[in-house]
């Protein structure tokens, strides 16, 4: 015969789970990033399975497997192009600095006096370069630390593979079995919520894309008006990895500027150093009105935010959390904001999606339908109707809006 658990009960075994929880996450939080990074390719990518699956007759799991395998192998085919091309240029790289390291030593072949003192700089900057070799040198004991942190590396690499495919092929599954693990009269806020953040983090990637379309042509323009050979290629470049917090622009920066010191300008007449020296100034004056100026506005656009928060938010990640959570924590930050909107009306006894409202924004992007919620839930009839009312990210009622 069944019995219920008296309240005390209920509280310890609530505390246990909940201590067994967060044991686990500390022991596993290695894991964590990869687990993030997994999730949101599977979230871009899951609209392309959903395109194929529209316009041919396979099956969920045919097509899970055409868009990840045709993804893996331009992962695979575009570096193997890249190659050779980044050899030759760090080849010519290398004799460029021989020949630059021969003029400075007969440059400084000859001593400075200063107070009646002779200085002989080149010896100063032969021992500098000992110095440095010696200090960048790997031992033995630091060629192991590379090829451990090089096996360790690839694991995880592999580790966001394997999460990635198993997330496209049983994602809608994984969500269902979310709903159904709270009680039943609660179970149509929860699929209200995941629609909600679903639609913020659609409005996030939106954001993303217009923000690299923008650097893109902006870079393209200038690197043509400059006579930066390649520049389309370079713009599109630069459009593309801003994405990538920190380390896109450096590493488009540097594309540019080795493009500049080794080909210079089509019609500047500066010599190849200079004209380098220029490229990196512009691109750093640009990239800075980016990330000051043009992310915020964007972001705060699509996802309805303060700019200067997200000013502030991309900078203090950064610090905190590196290259992930810079990334992350705009979106992360809109559903925070849009869960604290519940949690507080649930408090306050308020309807979370009152009937006559007015959005934030304008217009609205169209939620899916209850068709569409159907099969992302297979097992609707456990969940309850989702109620009609539609919404795009935090509301307001009319009377607070102008």
């Amino acid at each position: 015969m069944s019995y219920e658990w008296s309240t005390f009960t209920r509280a310890v075994v609530a505390a246990v789970s909940l201590i067994l929880l967060g044991l686990f996450i500390w022991v596993i939080h290695p894991m964590i990033e990869p687990i993030i990074i997994a999730v949101l390719l599977a979230y871009i990518l899951h609209p392309v399975v959903k395109l194929v699956l529209k316009g041919t007759r396979l099956p969920h799991a045919w097509a899970v497997a055409v868009v990840y395998f045709s993804c893996l192998t331009l992962l695979i085919v575009i570096p193997s192009i890249l190659a050779p091309v980044a050899v030759r240029q760090a080849t010519g790289l290398s004799t460029y600095l021989v020949q630059i390291e021969t003029e400075l030593e007969e440059v400084l072949a000859n001593p400075i006096v200063l107070l009646d003192q002779e200085i002989y700089l080149g010896q100063l900057l032969s021992n500098l370069l000992e110095l440095t070799t010696e200090s960048i040198t790997p031992g033995a004991e630091g060629a192991l630390v590379i090829v451990e942190r090089t096996s360790t590396s690839f694991a995880w690499l592999l580790v966001i593979l394997v999460s990635t495919y198993y997330l496209l092929l049983d994602g809608e599954r994984l969500l269902a079995w979310i709903v159904r693990l709270v009680p039943e009269r609660t179970q149509p806020d929860v699929v209200r919520l995941l629609k909600e953040i679903d639609v913020i983090w659609w409005a996030y990637l939106r954001g993303t894309l217009v923000l690299m379309l923008i650097v893109a042509v902006t870079f393209m323009i200038v690197w043509t008006a400059m006579g930066l050979p390649g520049a389309l290629i370079l713009g599109l470049l630069a459009g593309v990895l801003t994405v990538i917090p920190e380390i896109g622009p450096t590493f488009a920066a540097i594309l540019a500027v080795l493009v500049a010191l080794f080909q210079g300008s089509d019609f500047l007449p500066v010599s190849n150093f200079w004209f380098a020296v220029l490229i990196f100034a512009v691109y750093f004056v640009l990239i800075q009105i980016k990330a000051i100026w043009l992310r915020p506005r964007i972001m705060g656009y699509f996802l309805n935010m303060n700019e200067g928060l997200i000013f502030v938010a991309i900078i203090g990640a950064v610090v905190l959390w590196g290259i992930l959570g810079a990334l992350l924590i705009v979106p992360l930050l809109a559903t925070a904001g849009s869960i604290a909107h519940y949690v507080r009306c649930r408090l306050l006894n308020l309807d979370p999606w009152p009937e006559d409202v007015t959005y934030a924004t304008s217009p609205p992007a169209e939620l899916p339908s209850d068709e569409e919620l159907a099969q992302t839930f297979p097992d609707a009839d456990k969940v309850s109707p989702v109620p009609p009312t539609r919404s795009k990210a935090i509301v307001m009622p009319k009377s607070e809006t102008k």
